[in-house]
């Protein structure tokens, strides 16, 4: 089992390293998620390819499920989600239609923030990994995630891991999402 915080060094392709800091998040951390889940949206330029996630979904994920923040000199510079393998409105099994028995041995990869001026360590891909073992130790059997078609960084990021496209719908008030699925 992987024991956190953990500090990982990365490098970016220009050989810049950095040391990060990975640990759970809590309660105390959800203000600064917020003001990192905004500064990205603003980021994006896009405003179809990232869907805000409500603060109530993260504070109960912080209580419930798989909350991970990086840190750089104690600054909440990236995090990511993913909602345990439970009942829940908010398991993607849900939008395909998985019985509650298929639901108990599926996560969901909900959201991965990475401020712009720490892309290009690797962190997006990082999370993946973290997240898949994360659920594996939890009995999942499956992962799913949601993204916006035009999101191809992280869709690349996503199938170079082993997820296929299994259905595009509209989610989130309409806008139009891949789902993605591996098995674990």
């Amino acid at each position: 089992m992987c024991e956190y915080p953990k500090t990982i060094t990365l490098s970016r392709k220009s050989g810049q390293k950095q040391d990060f800091l990975i640990r759970r998040c809590t309660e105390a951390d959800l203000s600064d998620i917020m003001e990192l889940q905004q500064k990205v949206y603003e980021d994006i330029g896009n405003p179809d390819l990232y869907a805000i996630v409500p603060e109530e979904n993260i504070h109960e994920s912080i209580l419930e499920d798989y909350c991970f923040g990086t840190y750089v000199n104690d600054r909440l510079i990236a995090f990511t989600m993913m909602i345990a393998n439970r009942i829940s409105y908010r398991n993607y099994g849900t939008y395909i239609g998985y019985p509650e028995e298929r639901q108990a041995r599926c996560v969901s990869m909900e959201i991965s923030l990475v401020d712009d001026e720490f892309r290009g360590y690797g962190l997006q891909k990082l999370f993946v990994t973290l997240r898949e073992e994360e659920a594996l130790r939890a009995g999942a059997a499956e992962a799913l995630v949601t993204i916006a078609p035009g999101n191809d960084y992280s869709l690349a990021n996503l199938i170079n891991s082993g997820y296929k496209i299994i259905e595009t719908k509209p989610l989130y008030e309409g806008a139009v999402r891949h789902i993605l699925r591996k098995q674990l």
